[in-house]
């Protein structure tokens, strides 16, 4: 009988989805959030260490390294981060995981939903996307933000850049509601090869381009910047996006915490004006850039 490997991650509510989408794009076949309690009132909830325990889990092929997966995790957990590691025996996994993803909505213009559900209304623009190896199932607070935003922008005649593009959901969902163009960057080869397959289950495989960040022209700006990945990275592209977004355009950072929002506008502020929404304990920074930048 074949055993697998089962890795849970123990951490607070604020990183959990963020850990599950890591797992997803590490190759797990299964992947589970469950929480040890209610979360705390959000006035209680001013820090990491108040936030409700939660505990993730992931499935993963024996041969599988282990090591590969810990260290990803550690990158990106919280500083309480704890990980153990079970061996589980055999079961139908893909059904399993299949039970997990269900349809659900993100706006009244807009719904999430795997291939193997049909859409629950003909007439809401719909998003076929499936867990699979990279992040992005529109699951976690960030994505979710920010494929409602989008929701409520009027995209005709609007060019969409999705840097970090993970899974492509974002500038699929962009194209799927009005934008005129869309492209997807990423430095993994295998995000965007999984963008492309996204695209194609969504029938735009011909209407949406994936490229590595060195083959996006200079000379191009958009309408619309989108960049849901985290602090650290945001900061460190802060000349890249500032470039490529177009005056007057609007540029989307998420993957930020409440706590490091401040930090991350800092880079931004001299280019653009932010509103900041929240979901949880996550930020959408949604700004707009001006004609005359300060100095």
């Amino acid at each position: 009988m074949t055993h697998w490997i089962k890795i849970l991650v123990e951490t607070n509510e604020c990183a959990a989805g963020r850990l599950a989408e890591a797992l997803e794009g590490l190759g797990a076949i299964a992947v589970s959030i469950t929480g040890e309690g209610e979360p705390l009132p959000a006035k209680r909830r001013q820090s990491a260490k108040h936030l409700s325990r939660t505990s993730v889990s992931g499935l993963f092929e024996p041969e599988f390294s282990i090591n590969t997966v810990s260290s990803f995790i550690r990158a990106i957990g919280d500083t309480d981060t704890i990980i153990r590691v079970e061996t589980i025996a055999d079961r139908n996994w893909e059904l399993v995981t299949r039970e997990q993803f269900v349809p659900f909505p993100i706006s009244d213009k807009l719904w999430i939903c795997p291939s193997w559900h049909v859409p629950p209304d003909p007439d809401v623009t719909t998003l076929i996307i499936d867990p699979g190896a990279a992040f992005g199932t529109g699951y976690h607070p960030t994505t979710a933000l920010c494929l409602h935003h989008l929701s409520g922008l009027s995209l005709h005649n609007k060019r969409v850049l999705d840097w970090g593009c993970g899974s492509g959901i974002l500038a699929i969902g962009a194209y799927k509601l009005g934008a005129d163009s869309a492209l997807g960057v990423d430095i993994d080869p295998q995000a965007l090869a999984v963008s492309q397959e996204n695209a194609e289950r969504n029938g735009i495989h011909q209407s949406v381009q994936w490229v590595a960040p060195e083959a996006v022209a200079k000379k191009c700006q958009f309408e619309i910047v989108v960049a849901n990945i985290l602090a650290n990275p945001l900061i460190e592209l802060a000349p890249i996006l500032k470039h490529y977004t177009a005056i007057g355009g609007t540029l989307m950072l998420s993957g930020v915490t409440r706590p490091q929002t401040e930090r991350v506008v800092a880079h931004y502020r001299d280019t653009f004006s932010f509103d900041i929404l929240y979901r949880q304990e996550w930020a959408l920074l949604v700004g707009r850039k001006r004609s005359v930048l300060l100095t």
